[in-house]
């Protein structure tokens, strides 16, 4: 499982840095999540596409309001 780190960590490998992503198993991850020390990473996930924006010539013109004079 993928997951955040959101201390720093020295394991067997070395030092894990604040903010890495890294893949942890079994015994070490479920202690990292109940200590606090790294929270599940979730991938961002694409965005939508945009509707095309509407442009002066799309658009219909407005009406126009005008004083009447007396």
């Amino acid at each position: 499982m993928k997951v955040i780190l959101l201390k720093d960590v020295f394991s067997v490998d070395g030092w894990r840095k604040e903010g890495e992503i890294v893949d942890l198993d079994g015994k070490e991850l479920r202690h990292y999540l109940a200590v606090e020390i790294a929270k599940p990473y979730e991938e961002p996930k694409s965005k939508e596409e945009k509707a095309p924006k509407k442009t002066k010539e799309a658009k219909a013109p407005a009406k126009r309001t005008t004083k009447k004079r007396k």
